[in-house]
């Protein structure tokens, strides 16, 4: 038995005043929404706790009669909510009145149908646009939910109006750089213009791609989820009809959830998780969370838990620091219970710097260079697609900045991968001689560790010191991190002192494509005799989930295709060979694959190979004949190979 409990509501009920604003007058507008608007989504971190709106369409929008502009929305729906109905379609339709009483849906011919509207008016005047956002079931016999916008006001004026000056503002000014499902790392940008009734259009880019990209439309902000950290700066481009285009800007930060600190001897610092975090009411047993605060030795890597007295904060204040404390990681993991699931998040390593306060202060600015590869990717201090036999330099300025106190004897130590071949070593810009360096195996870091010795800094004392190695030893992904650091004599008091330098990664990989995993596809149960019809794969493998996952980390990305060929019959233990044939299906069009290897992807010169999904009517589908079939389980072994592309 199904039930369908339909609630009508009297729209009446959700009257809303709309100020209606035309250049040089103001009109208020009585406007009656076409349904009660949800509100915004809510989420605690990048968990959505509550369905709704995450881009409202703008509130009011002014366009020249006879151009056309677009009004950009998105809507989600709770983390709860998309495990109830994983596999609904997301629909649109968007609704319009001219009155604010009067609603109708725009025709599908006029964009109705499109999450975001392209309008073009004809005559000068208003119209009141809204949205309903909305979850069939894949057979599109239920509606999960609907969800119903803000109404969006559209004035047509006979004439353009330019903007003098924009303010653009971020729903979000920071954004982690992580894939994690619980931590945020997309947002929305908004231009405000001056004045508001500004007729042109709005165009959006962003100064550094490697840390972040924006939808030059819709002002969608993404971060990078490689782990680069940074600054951007995202410009609106305001382009007016009549006179010169301007620009306005906002600086959002990209990062891994901590920032480093720097602090005098003596003084404490304080760790403060970043971006917007929100609240989450903590409901019994299933839906909590707790933050747990660690720290890192830089040297002999040896992590442990700080004790703190709430497991809700979001921030640590160390102790007052010491010299010892120089170049310590500081580290938060997130752990998050909701609706009875659990997720956890660890955000970056963050360093401290502890300063002295009389003695030597020294200062370390390393830096590391792929000198054989670089595809754009790399930072100062983080290199991407590092394969064997590439040349990997390290470079490091030293320098005492203290007045007062020097530094003897001292040690500069940097660790490297084992496997890594060290093929010269520069101080100052001279090589050094085998005795003054040395390579020791660290059994705590697992590292080889690179150790030259023999260095002194007196007052305002400088050293440039190179390292230049060859990577071997590489059969996997994998990555590497480094801290170098230095360690001597204070000439003042004879103690030790040490300095660490800044964190680096090395990312390594094999210049290679490879099919990483190919999920299993189940058909189902069927009759022993039917009519002829295909079959589909189970719901889980259709997109947006992968049946062959693919790892392309190739550097010259010749064309190469993924070729899969069926091992035998499909039958069952006893012999019994089904009646039909598995199909490669490509909008409309197939191939059966008991005739002969297919190819189901090929790709272009420079072109990534990347994972194989499809839609329910497409890929790896079994068309079933009209015939008898023996009761018994079919199977039979599908292999994937990547081949080069003639």
């Amino acid at each position: 038995m199904i039930l369908v409990f339909i609630s009508l509501l009297s729209a009446s009920a959700f009257n809303r005043r709309y100020k209606q604003v035309k250049a040089g007058e103001a009109k208020t507008t009585e406007v009656t929404p076409y349904k009660k608007p949800s509100g915004n989504a809510t989420r605690f971190l990048g968990i959505w706790l509550s369905s709704g709106y995450i881009l409202q369409p703008e509130q009011t929008t002014y366009i020249e009669a006879g151009k056309f502009k677009s009004i950009y929305s998105e809507a989600g729906r709770s983390m709860a909510v998309q495990w109830a109905t994983a596999f609904h379609n997301k629909k649109y339709q968007w609704y319009q009145s001219t009155d604010g009483k009067t609603w109708g849906e725009v025709p599908k011919n006029d964009n109705g149908k499109n999450k975001n509207l392209k309008v073009e008016p004809k005559e000068a005047g208003t119209t009141y646009y809204q949205l309903d956002t909305y979850w069939k079931s894949p057979t599109g016999w239920t509606t999960a939910s609907h969800l119903y916008s803000n109404v969006a006001t559209v004035h047509a004026v006979p004439e353009p109006v330019d903007a003098q000056e924009v303010k653009v503002t971020t729903d979000d000014d920071y954004l982690y750089n992580s894939p994690n499902e619980i931590v945020s790392n997309e947002t929305y940008a908004h231009a405000i213009p001056t004045p508001a009734n500004f007729t042109g259009d709005v165009s959006w880019s962003i100064d550094n791609t490697n840390l972040a990209t924006i939808d030059k439309e819709s002002g969608l902000i993404t971060a990078n989820t490689k782990g680069l950290s940074g600054k951007v700066m995202v410009t609106a481009t305001m382009h007016n009809p009549v006179g010169a285009d301007i620009t306005g800007e906002k600086e959002v930060t990209i990062g891994g959830g901590l920032d480093d600190q720097t602090v005098k001897a003596g003084k404490t610092a304080a760790f403060d998780l970043r971006g917007n975090i929100g609240d989450l009411d903590e409901e019994g047993e299933d839906t909590n969370y707790s933050v747990e605060w660690y720290k890192e030795d830089p040297i002999t890597h040896v992590r442990g838990k700080i004790t703190t007295t709430d497991p809700h904060d979001l921030s640590y204040t160390t102790p007052k620091t010491t010299l010892d404390d120089d170049g310590t990681l500081y580290s938060a993991t997130i752990k998050v219970k909701y609706s009875g699931k659990n997720y956890s998040y660890t955000t970056n390593d963050a360093l401290l710097h502890v300063t002295p306060v009389g003695g030597p202060d020294i200062e370390m600015t390393n830096s590391l260079t792929n000198n054989t590869f670089n595809d754009g990717s790399n930072s100062s201090t983080m290199l991407f697609g590092v394969n064997n036999n590439d040349v990997i330099t390290y470079n490091d300025t030293v320098t005492n900045k203290s007045t007062s106190g020097t530094l003897s004897d001292a040690k500069y130590v940097l660790p490297l991968r084992v496997g890594t071949r060290v093929t010269s070593v520069k101080v100052d810009g001279e090589d050094v001689n085998s005795d003054n360096y040395e390579m020791k195996h660290n059994y705590a870091t697992g590292s080889n560790d690179l150790i030259i010795s023999g260095l002194n800094f007196k007052i305002n004392d400088s050293h440039q010191i190179e390292v230049e190695t060859m990577v071997s030893g590489i059969t996997a992904r994998e990555s590497f991190r480094l801290i170098p650091y230095i360690y001597g004599t204070s000439d003042s008091d004879d103690s030790t002192y040490q300095k660490v330098g800044d964190d680096e990664i090395i990312n390594y990989t094999t210049d290679t494509a490879v099919i990483k995993q190919v999920q299993d596809i189940d058909y189902g149960t069927i009759n022993g005799i039917s009519s002829a019809k295909t079959l589909t794969r189970q719901a889980e493998l259709n997109l947006p989930n992968n049946v062959v996952e693919v790892e392309d980390m190739r550097r010259n990305k010749k064309p190469v295709k993924i070729v899969v060929v069926q091992d035998g019959a499909l039958q069952t233990a006893n012999g019994d060979v089904f009646a039909g044939q598995l199909r490669y299906y490509d909008n409309g069009h197939y191939k059966n694959l008991d005739e002969g290897p297919v190819a189901v992807t090929e790709t272009q010169a420079d072109e990534e190979l990347i994972s194989l999904g499809w839609d329910e009517d497409n890929g790896i589908l079994l068309f079933l004949e009209s015939k008898w079939n023996v009761a018994g389980t079919y199977s039979t072994t599908l292999n994937w190979s990547i081949e080069d592309s003639i």
